[in-house]
């Protein structure tokens, strides 16, 4: 949906009309003919004044139709929807058709015929208000359905709708206003390809608060139209529900979409973002959580020793709050059996200790120990615990874990592994291809039985490879296998970036593979899989002693944004939906909606947290930080 405020009444009339008469022409530039639903009301005047004034509308090649009108009316009565669209509009301009409902006529047979007039062909325009009560066209509360399976039907009119027909002058008293009507249906109306929504006046100022903010429902019909792309809403100074009441601000966000690039206005409980008008102004950005799927620990917390108390996680899960991320795949990497059992366990007890740490933690990533033993393969990974994968072990995983063993990277090549990637896929666990010496045949084996994901493309493989074929090119190769990417501007040079980015699009997801020596100080530390190694202040992070191979990476996932930016190798919009969006709907697909948000400014391609909502809650507000 698309929000246009306007000062008054008249211009926002106008506004419409202009969008409207705009929509026709272009329109007619494809089609011989097109249909168009209007609505009568008080509330249309001010468009449908402009609209027959109009020197730009070919009439002659419109077919006209209305959404409602009162059963049991006399045809001459001026309270008729017929008759208020034959004096402002229908008997005004030379309309090629012009179908109106008949209140008069026995509804059920005058339901099938205007049914089937409708049916005919697609409707193009749909101009149409929302009511005090919520209703659009006599789709009230008692009787809307968002999927009736009607095109028209007869209603009874609820208390509410026939008050505001007095209000709006068309009737003197309540007792006058008919029971029942003939409407539309919901899905007739929203099935339009264009919609354009007028709707004036303080009283009903609720009635858009609740269509723009409430839960979307048929308590308030309107609310339907958010989940229209083609919908837009003009508003006047007296309709428009902003500024919004004080208990109502702290969930209410103006700012910039940092993946639209559109002004927009977010409700952080319910997750509704309606498009503000493009030269609104605002100087803070709104993007949805980031999502990190390969993350190994941070500032100075580590998922990968048993020495990390469920106290400590919850301290990385702030910090993590702190930097945007609001999901999380704690990984845990090579190591043996019963110490990767030890390390899920801790995980487990920090769910079930701190509400905050199991909110953020969506699944785990098992990278190892079902990876290749070669060098440049296995990078840090201890060589002496990597094995073949192991159906049995996956079972105790799945079994202790309190969170879904969600993503697992293996080596292809490794005995063993077909049957345990289709075991995985059945079970619905992704399975990540990584830390490998895969020829073609065994990365097209793997995406057969299921694999859909590179980890980290570009590392876990030797320094010197056979020019081609090698695993990056049949990667790459691949469509529907995605690539994760650490973009912190050591793990890849910016030309293989520009090449994946190219080639896989939004197939491209960043993590961080951040260790827990990222957000340390520089100087050098104990890795309990690279055994020395030295964190640069630059954010390098590599083995002490082995010609600078990486040991992880020293960076957190905003860090990757803002090389990203900096180097201009991605805008805002691709850099945030490659680290949020992306991942998120690769690991759940869109049935989980998102609730969380990260509300930040941006200076020299340096982000900076503002605020941090999850789930409709805010969990970091850099003002009190300080």
């Amino acid at each position: 949906m698309n929000l246009h405020i306007h000062k008054s009444r008249n211009e926002m009339g106008i506004a419409a009309a202009k969008a409207v008469e705009n929509r026709i022409e272009e329109l007619l530039k494809e089609k011989e003919f097109i249909r168009i639903i209007f609505a009568a009301a008080p509330s249309q005047s001010e468009m449908l004044n402009y609209l027959t004034s109009s020197k730009r509308i070919q009439w002659d090649r419109i077919i006209g139709f209305h959404m409602d009108e009162y059963i049991g009316l006399s045809k001459d009565s001026p309270a008729l929807f017929s008759n208020f669209l034959k004096r402002h509009l229908f008997d005004c301009v030379p309309f090629h058709q012009v179908h109106l409902l008949d209140g008069e006529a026995d509804p059920e047979i005058e339901v099938k015929r205007y049914s089937k007039l409708l049916n005919e062909a697609p409707i193009d325009i749909v101009c149409l208000g929302i009511g005090e009560n919520g209703h659009i066209a006599f789709n009230d509360p008692p009787v809307a359905d968002f999927s009736d399976p009607f095109t028209v039907k007869k209603v009874t009119l609820d208390t509410l709708c026939r008050q505001q027909q007095v209000n709006d002058g068309c009737f003197s008293q309540f007792a006058e206003v008919p029971e029942t009507a003939l409407t539309l249906t919901i899905p007739t109306l929203t099935n339009g390809s264009y919609l354009y929504c007028v709707v004036p006046g303080a009283a009903k100022r609720a009635a858009v608060y609740q269509s723009l903010f409430g839960e979307i429902s048929t308590s308030c019909p309107g609310s339907i139209l958010r989940q229209s792309e083609n919908c837009d809403l003009f508003l006047d100074a007296d309709s428009n529900p902003f500024p919004i009441q004080k208990e109502e601000e702290a969930s209410n966000i103006m700012a910039i979409d940092a993946v639209s690039s559109q002004p927009v206005l977010l409700n952080t409980k319910s997750s509704t973002r309606v498009q503000l008008p493009a030269d609104f102004e605002v100087d803070e950005y709104v993007g949805e959580g980031l999502v990190d799927i390969q993350i190994n620990g941070i500032k100075g917390v580590d998922f990968n020793t048993t020495l990390t108390k469920p106290e400590a996680i919850l301290e990385c899960t702030k910090y993590l709050l702190s930097k945007g991320v609001t999901t999380y795949y704690p990984t845990i990497v090579t190591n043996g059996f019963d110490t990767i059992l030890q390390l899920v366990e801790t995980i487990n007890k920090a769910c079930q200790a701190y509400p905050l740490v199991n909110s953020c933690v969506a699944g785990l990533h098992i990278e190892g120990p079902f990876i290749s033993s070669e060098p440049g393969a296995k990078g840090a990974h201890p060589e002496e615990f990597t094995r073949n994968p192991s159906i049995a072990f996956l079972d105790q995983l799945q079994k202790i874990s309190l969170k879904p063993i969600a993503l697992i990277t293996l080596a292809p090549e490794l005995e063993g592994s077909e049957e345990f990637i289709r075991t995985c896929t059945k079970r619905g666990v992704k399975v990540s291809i990584g830390h490998s010496l895969a020829t073609g045949e065994h990365v097209q084996m793997a995406k057969d039985a299921g694999a859909s994901l590179a980890t980290h493309l570009g590392n876990g493989v030797p320094l010197n490879l056979q020019r081609h074929p090698n695993i990056i090119w049949e990667l790459m190769a691949q469509e529907g296998i995605n690539a994760s990417l650490i973009a912190d501007g050591f793990h890849l040079p910016p030309s293989f970036l520009k090449v994946v980015f190219r080639a896989k699009g939004d197939e491209c997801l960043l993590v961080s593979d951040a260790t827990c020596f990222a957000g340390m100080a520089p100087g050098e530390y104990d890795s309990p899989i690279g055994g020395k190694v030295v964190l640069e202040e630059s954010g390098r992070l590599s083995m002490k002693g082995a010609n600078g191979l990486l040991a992880g990476a020293g960076k957190d996932l905003l860090e990757n944004i803002d090389y990203l930016l900096e180097s201009q190798l991605l805008s805002l919009s691709e850099a945030w939906k490659k680290a949020s969006i992306l991942p998120l709907k690769y690991m759940v697909g869109d049935k989980v909606p998102n609730k969380d948000w990260v509300v930040f400014k941006l200076k020299d391609n340096v982000v900076n947290i503002q605020k941090v909502y999850k789930d409709g809650v805010l969990v970091f507000d850099q003002t009190l930080e300080k």
